[in-house]
């Protein structure tokens, strides 16, 4: 099965011509270096670069994959969560394509999407049938358990998100955008003693960051930025980690997959790695939002009898959610 797969859920254009579970071409392009001066994304900007890119990004992964349009099975795109204005963007073009070549076009969660992508270009048989997830992003913070593609949640964040608290801190002390690669270059190059934050500890398997975040604003220019900077990583990785110890202990899981922009942080690898449990985690540029991960979702879902294709009322769903 040959799948065109389009992601524009927030600050990435990304396309992906998959062959069942390989990627044969992702294109991709990085809105960040135009949103560094505004320190965050800005929605109606975001959308208006989706809308300028995506059809040569779509020519690009069409040239190098030496695929035909005409001899494409399929077009999947994210449906949500993230963000109305850049969703649409994808949507509208999925719709066109999908239409103009009389082929189907499923929608895709893009948390769940998250979850699978430690799998690209590996078969269907490498799943394994049971196992925790820990999805950790810009907008989401969830721990959940996965068995036969069925995810049932057992917690989430009440407030921020990690990836969106390490954001914030990062603007807070003025590091630069995106946050968590500033914040974790300076825990990795830190020598002295960090400030210690406390880590919250709700009840069962929910999260808090911005108890956290505040913390961090209280204490500005009262406590050395980066010693500030490295108490908030270890804080804010702290609580994951305790929540996953907790996971494991009461589950009897053997298998951690994990999925999202903040799986890269070196400190929650580490502490990770130390734990008696498989870690699946995603390569390289799998890790953040792509188009690959969009496409390889579909076609185990589609092989498993889990979706069906969508019809021309398909809509964008900001608040989408993941699991049950």
């Amino acid at each position: 099965m040959k799948i065109l797969a389009i992601e524009t859920s927030f600050d990435d254009t990304s396309i992906a011509i998959m062959d069942n579970h390989n990627v044969l071409s992702m294109q991709t392009y990085s809105q960040i270096k135009e949103h560094v001066s505004t320190g965050g994304v800005v929605p109606e900007k975001a959308s208006r670069l989706h809308s300028e890119n995506i059809f040569f990004l779509i020519e690009l992964a069409i040239k190098d994959s030496n695929v035909k349009l005409n001899e494409l099975d399929a077009i999947v795109v994210t449906k949500g969560p993230g963000l109305v204005n850049t969703l649409q963007v994808g949507i509208v073009v999925a719709k066109t394509l999908s239409q103009s070549l009389k082929i189907p076009l499923y929608g895709v969660n893009h948390m769940t999407a998250h979850i699978y992508s430690s799998f690209i270009n590996k078969p269907l048989t490498d799943i394994p049938e049971k196992a925790l997830v820990l999805l950790v992003s810009g907008g989401h913070t969830t721990l959940a358990m996965i068995s036969s593609g069925e995810i049932s949640i057992l917690g989430e964040t009440k407030d921020d998100a990690v990836g969106e608290a390490f954001d914030k801190v990062g603007k807070l002390l003025d590091l630069g955008y995106p946050g968590g690669p500033a914040v974790d270059k300076i825990f990795n190059e830190f020598t002295r003693e960090l400030f210690e934050i406390p880590v919250p500890d709700l009840p069962g398997y929910d999260f808090s960051y911005s108890g956290i975040k505040s913390f961090v604003a209280n204490k500005k220019g009262l406590v050395e930025s980066h010693a500030l900077a490295a108490g908030f990583q270890k804080a804010a990785i702290d609580q994951l980690v305790n929540k996953v110890k907790k996971a494991i202990l009461k589950r009897k899981v053997n298998t951690l997959i994990i999925g999202g922009g903040v799986a890269t942080n070196t400190y929650l690898k580490s502490e990770l790695s130390s734990l008696d449990i498989s870690i699946i985690s995603p390569r390289g540029i799998y890790a953040l939002d792509n188009a690959a991960m969009i496409g390889y979702t579909a076609y185990y879902m589609i092989e498993n009898n889990m979706i069906k294709p969508e019809k021309l009322t398909l809509d964008a769903s900001s608040n989408l959610k993941v699991g049950k």
